[in-house]
Parts: C-alpha cells; sequence; structure tokens
C-alpha cells in the first residue's frame, strides 16, 4: 500500500494544483506530422470557380470535418477566398459551421432533415435537403404551423437510387396541388454517379433527366435555381453547371479528372518519424505474419505510425514513402501503431532516427496512396487519424476594400 501510494504522487499532480507544462513541443511529440496548406485549398476554389459559367455559384462541400482536413481552418480559407455556400452531411456540423463562419454564408444539410430537428435547421438557417416524400411533408406541415419562409432544397432521384425523390414520387407531389404547400425552395438538386468517367453516357441521360425535373419545377417555382456538378461534374462542361456548383474532393487536391493530369495543387504532406534503423544480419523476415523476407545486408526503417492512423491495412506489402527524394517500399503489414519500409537504397546520413518518412507527398500523392489501396482519394483524407500534430499553412486574407 505504501509503495502504491507513492507511484500515484509520482504519476498524479497533488489534489488541487495545476498540471505542469510539457517540457517538449507537441510536434516533438508526434509520430507523424499531417501538413494541411489552407492557401492550396483557397486557391483550388478559385480555380474551380473560374471553370463554371458565368453566375454559377461556387460553393463548398465541408462535409466529414472538411474531408478531414479541420472544419473550422478550412471553412475560414474558404470564406475568405469568397465562398458563400456551404454543404455538409448532418445538422451537429452545420451548427457548428454557423458557429465559425457567423450569419452570412448559406449551409446546407445533404443528409436532411431528421423528424424533430426542423425547428433547429430554422433556427441555425440551414437549408435541408429534401430527398423522400416524408421530408417535404414534415418541412412543408412545420412551415405552415410557424408561419415561416425557411429555404429549403429537393433533391431529385436522376439515376443514382440512392438519395432524392424517385420521378414518380416527384410527379405526384407536382400533380398534387397542396403537395408542395408551404415549401421555399432555394434551388433543385441531383447528384451525378459517374461525373468522373467523362464518357459515360449515364452524364447526359442524368441531364436530360434533371432538366425536365427542373423545368417542370418551374412551373410551380419559377425562381428556384438548380445544382448537379460535383467536383468531376465540373468538369463535364457548361451543360452541367446550372446555378449551384457543389465540389467537394477537388478542393483537397483529390483529381478530378482520373484519366487526366490533375488540374488541382496538393493540399496535403504527411510524414512519419523514423524511430529506429536496423542493418539485417543475416536472412530472415519483416513484421507480423513474417509476411516480407528481407536479404542479408537489407537496411530497415520502422516509422512510428500505423492503421490507428489512418493509414489503411491494405497498403501492406504496396505501400511506397519517400526518404531524402528517393521512393522506399512499406515492407510487410502495415500493424497498429508502426510500420516498416525498405530504406537499402538511402544513404545512411539521411536514413536515421528522429528523420522523416513522406507518406504523402507531391511525389507519393493522395491519389497514388488511394490507388495502391484499392480505394479512393475520399477515403484516404477522411481516415487521417487524430494522433498527427497538425501544421497549417495559412491562406492570405483579403485586404479591406478588395
Amino acid at each position: 500500500m505504501i509503495l502504491k501510494a507513492v507511484m500515484l504522487s509520482r504519476t498524479s499532480p497533488p489534489a488541487g494544483t495545476a498540471a505542469r507544462p510539457s517540457a517538449s513541443r507537441p510536434e516533438d511529440r508526434a509520430g507523424a506530422i499531417l501538413t494541411i496548406d489552407l492557401a492550396a485549398i483557397a486557391e483550388n476554389w478559385r480555380i474551380l470557380k473560374k471553370r463554371v459559367a458565368p453566375g454559377c455559384d461556387m460553393g463548398a462541400v465541408v462535409k466529414s470535418d472538411a474531408y478531414g482536413l479541420g472544419l473550422e481552418p478550412v471553412a475560414r480559407a474558404l470564406q475568405g477566398a469568397g465562398c458563400v455556400t456551404f454543404y455538409v452531411a448532418h445538422l451537429d456540423g452545420a451548427i457548428a459551421l454557423r458557429h465559425i463562419l457567423g450569419p452570412g454564408p448559406r449551409i446546407a444539410c445533404l443528409n436532411g432533415p431528421n423528424k424533430g430537428t426542423e425547428r433547429d435547421h430554422a433556427a441555425f438557417k440551414v437549408m435541408p435537403v429534401l430527398s423522400t416524400p416524408e421530408h417535404v411533408k414534415a418541412w412543408c406541415a412545420y412551415a405552415l404551423k410557424e408561419e415561416v419562409l425557411s429555404e429549403s432544397i429537393v433533391q431529385v432521384d436522376t439515376g443514382m437510387h440512392r438519395l432524392g425523390l424517385s420521378e414518380r414520387e416527384f410527379a405526384g407531389l407536382m400533380d398534387d396541388p397542396d403537395g408542395f404547400l408551404g415549401l421555399h425552395p432555394q434551388m433543385i438538386m441531383s447528384h451525378l454517379a459517374c461525373a468522373d468517367e467523362g464518357a459515360n453516357p449515364m452524364n447526359r441521360a442524368q441531364l436530360g433527366r434533371f432538366r425536365a425535373m427542373r423545368d417542370t419545377f418551374r412551373t410551380r417555382f419559377p425562381d428556384a435555381k438548380a445544382s448537379l456538378a460535383n467536383s468531376s461534374g465540373i468538369f463535364l462542361g457548361p451543360e452541367w453547371h446550372f446555378d449551384y456548383a457543389r465540389p467537394g474532393a477537388a478542393l483537397y487536391g483529390v483529381n478530378p479528372t482520373p484519366k487526366a493530369p490533375n488540374p488541382m495543387l496538393p493540399v496535403v504532406n504527411l510524414k512519419a518519424r523514423i524511430i529506429q534503423v536496423r542493418r539485417v544480419d543475416s536472412p530472415g523476415h519483416v513484421g507480423y505474419g513474417a509476411a516480407a523476407h528481407v536479404q542479408e545486408g537489407a537496411k530497415i526503417a520502422t516509422v512510428s505510425m500505423g492503421y490507428a492512423d489512418g493509414y489503411l491495412r491494405s497498403l501492406s506489402a504496396v505501400g511506397l514513402g519517400v526518404l531524402d527524394g528517393l521512393k522506399v517500399p512499406l515492407l510487410g503489414r502495415v500493424s497498429m501503431d508502426l510500420m516498416t519500409f525498405d530504406v537499402s537504397n538511402v544513404p545512411d546520413s539521411a536514413a536515421q532516427p528522429g528523420a522523416f518518412i513522406d507518406i504523402i507527398s507531391n511525389v507519393v500523392t493522395v491519389d497514388d496512396v488511394a490507388k495502391a489501396a484499392g480505394t479512393i482519394g475520399y477515403e484516404i483524407l477522411t481516415s487521417l487519424g487524430s494522433r498527427f500534430h497538425r501544421r497549417y499553412i495559412t491562406a492570405p486574407q483579403p485586404r479591406a476594400g478588395t
């Protein structure tokens, strides 16, 4: 009991006293460092803004904590670039964003209003995306009961069969004189299924259905705007742009045109700290399951990062890093907190404990990592963990009067 009391006194501050400040910096304690270029995000928004048809509002999708990169800093950077319309998935994200950006910007909640949340949508000036007849009925009933004109968005399904009113449901509501009674729509929208495949005939088929449904909608709501284009949809051409564009992944550096060079600026750099380098004394194996074989003389660097940090286990044996400008292959399996790289081709002066291996960079991009993992850049970004030390490169703020 005495020993236990002594041990506790060494690890816990005395009651009523403040914890002792750390003697080291957060970046020195972290196993990996994630750098996020807010200036590049702002410039990517401007690049897309220049591509859309005149008069088209260039918004920004900042759902999932701005694709894992931090809602507050990303949203502020986009607002500073001139963005006035933001899209999130859930109401809590919309409320957080309203507190961040203030009363001015438009905020849309893509996943629609859960039952009983209508008052919160209205109170925080959040436009719900109404995708089902039940959404429409509940929102219209709320508007009529409260006698408010709260803007909303009607989503129609043009072939993706995921969210949105079907053609039959839409026609039924349009044919019913009370079907949309109380609605005050900002826009009608739909979502493209194959926009990243420019030649896919489904793109034009969805465009035709959307135009027809928009024109029908405007017989009752002549001022309603329209929105169809996501990141890749912007690159299909002006026909798909309509009044509102909703880019997401392209803002964060993911290639919206996978079969062509990436028109977007890179946004993230991720580097993992080397904690050990060893020279193999005799032929052997590396990691769990002895999944990788190495020859005598091979040089192995172990880094302080793993699948708990969002580096997918499917990257085992196929991932690549960069050290001293040279590509280094990942050896064996990705484990929870550690990975091993073959750094035999790197000079000893560079392959040292405390040095960093680039995991995502201009050489091995987020799209390269995604391809090796058998997924897409969206998943890589949104999987990035919370243990990284995060650095933000600040976007320049506009001058007063400009």
